[in-house]
């Protein structure tokens, strides 16, 4: 996700009005819009890469797979979103002019960024976490090999591994495909986390 903005208070109606001509993206709450800085090069390429590693591996299959450009809405708090990509499921639920903005999301991924990923990881995983439908939250660094997994459980509870190799398969049950960590990083000549063994002295 990229760094916020706030600009002025308007409508929902008039913030679909705009979003349909503006060149930048924004997102609404409340009546406050807010500026999507535009990301780096590594973001924009992490965003383009899961999206289409996600389409791939959907090919064939009900559920589908979006770009950045998909907004999302989450209803406990009426904020309007753009994950960096989606994957919904039937049956889904557009709201908007058009049946711009999804209400069901089922897997949302989230490039992180400095400014943004304390809020990707806790604020607005908390209000996602709100959305009936969804059940797995994708986090990947763009500086380093690192995807964070958080998956819904049968009890409500949300199981978390990580992700840190090229050679790493991340596993997406919900909607049943696995996508290859070297396949999203394609492209980018970013490392693999160096992890250091503690040995105790009496080992």
């Amino acid at each position: 996700m990229g760094a916020l903005r706030q600009l002025e208070y308007i409508s929902e109606q008039e913030y679909h009005d705009g979003e349909e001509i503006s060149l930048v993206k924004h997102e609404w709450l409340d009546g406050a819009v807010y500026a999507m800085a535009g990301g780096t090069y590594n973001h924009s390429t992490l965003c383009s890469k899961v999206a289409a590693a996600a389409d791939r591996a959907l090919r064939g299959r009900p559920c589908k797979a979006r770009n950045s450009e998909q907004r999302v809405k989450i209803e406990s708090n009426g904020q309007e979103t753009y994950p960096d990509a989606v994957i919904f499921c039937p049956p889904s639920r557009f709201v908007g002019k058009g049946d711009s903005t999804l209400c069901t999301p089922k897997v949302i991924f989230e490039v992180l960024s400095d400014s943004t990923q304390r809020y990707d990881r806790t604020g607005k995983f908390n209000l996602y976490k709100t959305i009936e439908t969804f059940e797995e939250y994708v986090l990947i660094e763009q500086d380093r090999i690192w995807v964070d997994h958080f998956r819904r459980n049968s009890d409500g509870d949300w199981l978390h591994r990580s992700y840190i190799s090229r050679s790493d398969t991340l596993s997406l049950e919900s909607v049943g495909i696995q996508i290859s960590l070297d396949d999203i990083y394609d492209e980018l000549d970013v490392p693999e986390p160096l992890l250091h063994l503690e040995i105790g002295p009496d080992a």
